[in-house]
């Protein structure tokens, strides 16, 4: 496969990932309060027994809120940065265009929320711009080796 075709397939795949994963987040977001609280307590039962194998008991809704939260923006980062780098280089340009994205996702994560009556809350545009921004970072760590403009190929 040509190098450019090679390209293309990363492109269309980034993509594809980039839209579910923005599906997910914002579709939770649509979520009411009761739903949201009833899905986050469900997901609580389900992995406690693991939580308390490895002594991790401390972990309740909330706190499985925040790590999904963190955790789904990190992904979100990731393939940010993906396309970025893939397209522009791994550059200093492309880690700030992928982080200003991903602000622009929180943010409009946490406005969406509003249309559901929940809260909009500053605290956690900047819990998910960490996780975008852990990931954007992990990916460029992970692409120090590679030639400096070669993208993901």
């Amino acid at each position: 496969m040509s190098t450019r075709n090679r390209k293309r397939l990363w492109n269309i795949l980034l993509g594809i990932l980039l839209a579910l994963t923005l599906c997910f987040i914002w579709g939770n977001s649509l979520l009411s309060r009761e739903d949201s609280a009833e899905l986050s307590g469900g997901l609580l039962d389900w992995l406690m027994p693991l939580f308390r194998a490895l002594r991790l008991e401390f972990i309740d809704e909330h706190v499985l809120r925040k790590l999904a939260h963190f955790g789904e923006f990190a992904l979100l980062g990731l393939e940010l940065a993906g396309l970025f780098f893939l397209n522009r280089g791994r550059s200093f340009k492309s880690v700030c265009l992928s982080a200003l994205c991903a602000l622009a996702a929180a943010s409009a994560d946490e406005t969406i929320q509003l249309f559901s009556g929940r809260a909009a809350m500053l605290k956690d545009v900047l819990l998910d711009f960490s996780g975008a921004l852990t990931g954007i970072l992990l990916l460029w760590l992970l692409t120090l080796g590679r030639k400096k403009n070669s993208g993901l190929s």
